[in-house]
Parts: structure tokens; sequence; C-alpha cells
């Protein structure tokens, strides 16, 4: 019996200094090592692939823009190597935001006039119809860092439509509108969007969308339909809404990422006549990374 117990001592303490000895991460010497990147983040995939594949493997995380990597020396000077190629200054990216105008107008002018005279009532009308069509392009750039966030405002999307803004509404109230980015409406505020573009090594253009907007609005607001309370005190709210959405883009290709629209009508009548005019405009919204 005791030399049974004896022997099956013998092979466990023997499988345990096998697997001590073939085991990668005891026969592997790991240190720890830091390095500055201009990358960050977007290059974990490619580092983590390359320890994998490698025979003592590691371990790669980010803090700020620098890798921490805990792997043996060899290792640590393959990933300098491969930093080298993929990771290097950022380039300089233009983004350009267009907005194409598809816009309509359509009025009609009925006018009237009753003759009284010795001949008796005569009456004549006056009937004019038209309709307007117009196209034009307006056109917005702002210049960042691959990598870095580029903010887009609002304000900046509307004043791209100003020129079919003055030919159709000045004579009467300009339409209220929507942006839409995305297939999701934004808020009305001059914040806007902020867009990310991240050049890739395949030569594509990463680019993210993003809004994160809080506005406090009141009980009578149009986005707030709460009626006041009992004691007489409005009911604010906070309207809060976030958009955040990725695209890959080829650099120098126009891509459709949404639209602006508006519509509004007028009608007017006076003795004798009316009129009626109307008009329609959808503005599709373009963005190029150069």
């Amino acid at each position: 019996m005791d030399t049974l117990i004896e022997t099956l001592q013998i092979l466990v303490l023997t499988v345990v200094v096998s697997l001590t000895l073939f085991s990668p991460a005891q026969a592997a010497t790991y240190q720890t090592y830091v390095i500055h990147t201009y990358g960050g983040s977007a290059l974990l995939p490619a580092v983590r692939q390359q320890l994998n594949a490698s025979h003592d493997g590691g371990t790669v995380a980010t803090y700020q823009d620098k890798l921490v990597l805990n792997t043996t020396p060899t290792n640590y000077k393959a990933v300098q190597q491969l930093l080298t190629q993929i990771d290097g200054q950022p380039q300089a990216l233009m983004v350009s935001i267009k907005v194409s105008n598809n816009s309509s107008a359509q009025s009609n002018i009925n006018q009237g006039r009753v003759i009284i005279s010795n001949r008796g009532i005569q009456g004549a009308g006056i009937i004019n119809q038209s309709n307007n069509q117009q196209q034009n392009n307006s056109l917005y750039q702002v210049q960042t860092l691959s990598g870095s966030a580029a903010s887009i405002s609002t304000g900046t999307l509307w004043s791209l439509t100003q020129n079919y803004n003055d030919n159709y509404y000045s004579s009467y109230n300009r339409p209220s509108g929507q942006i839409i980015i995305q297939q999701q409406i934004l808020l009305p505020t001059t914040q806007g969007i902020q867009v990310k573009p991240r050049l890739l090594p395949n030569g594509q253009v990463e680019v993210n969308l993003a809004q994160v907007e809080e506005k406090l609005v009141s009980a009578n607001s149009s986005y707030n339909q709460n009626s006041p309370n009992r004691n007489g005190y409005s009911n604010n709210a906070i309207n809060r809404q976030s958009l955040n959405s990725t695209i890959i883009v080829s650099r120098g290709q126009w891509v459709n990422i949404g639209q602006i629209l508006q519509n509004a009508q007028n009608q007017s009548s006076n003795y004798g006549g009316n009129s009626t005019s109307s008009a329609n405009n959808s503005t599709p919204i373009w963005l190029l990374v150069q």
C-alpha cells in the first residue's frame, strides 16, 4: 500500500514539473512596457493580433493615447516594428458638407372685377398660375485631424439653405423644418452634430456622427405638452436625445447622411381676389472626406 501511494506521488510530481517546464507563461519573462502612440485604442486590434500570433503571447491595454504591454522583450520589439508601419502622425482631413436644394414652388392668383354701367352688370376674371423649380448646392468645409472631432452646428446646416429661403419665404413667415441625420431628427439647437473622421489602414475613412443634446423645455413648448400643475407653475422638463452612428466611406466620395425638410403654405384674400402659395423644399445632406 505504501508503495502504491509513493508511486502516485511521484506521478503527480512529474506532471506538475512537466507543466511548469512547458508553460509559456512561466518560460517567458514578462515585462511591462509603455508606448506613446498617435492612434491609441484604434491600434488595439492589430497589436492584439500580433501578440496572439506569437509564441509567448502577452496582453495590451490603453491609457489615454498610450499602449501598455505586458509581454516579452522579443514581442515588444515586434510590436514596435508593427507600430512603425501602422501608427503615424495623424493626417489632416477636410470634411465637406453639401446641401443640395431640390425646391419647388407653386402660386395661384385669382382676381375678379365687377363693372356696373348703363349696359348692365359685366364681370371679368383673371387666373394666374405659376410653377417654379430650383436646384442649387451650398458647401461648408472644416478641417480636422484624423481621430479628432469637428463640430457642425444646426445653424450652419440651416444657412446652407439660405438661398432657397430668400427666394421663396421673404413675403411670409419662413417655415419650421426638420434636420434629419441618419434617419434621426435633430433638436432645433445650435449645437448640431459632431463629425469625427478616422483614416483606416486600407485608405477608407471611418466617420462617427454624434449628438448628445439636453434642452430644458417649458410646458407651453411644442416639445412638452404638459399642462401647468395645480400650484399654477409650469411643468418644465428636460428633452434629451443622442445620436451615435458610424459609417465607412471612401476618401473623396460624396455620401448622403441625411436631409432637411421644409414646407410652407400661404393664403390671402381681399375684395375681388385671392391668392395661394405653397413651397416644398427637400434638401439632401452630403458628406465628403478628403
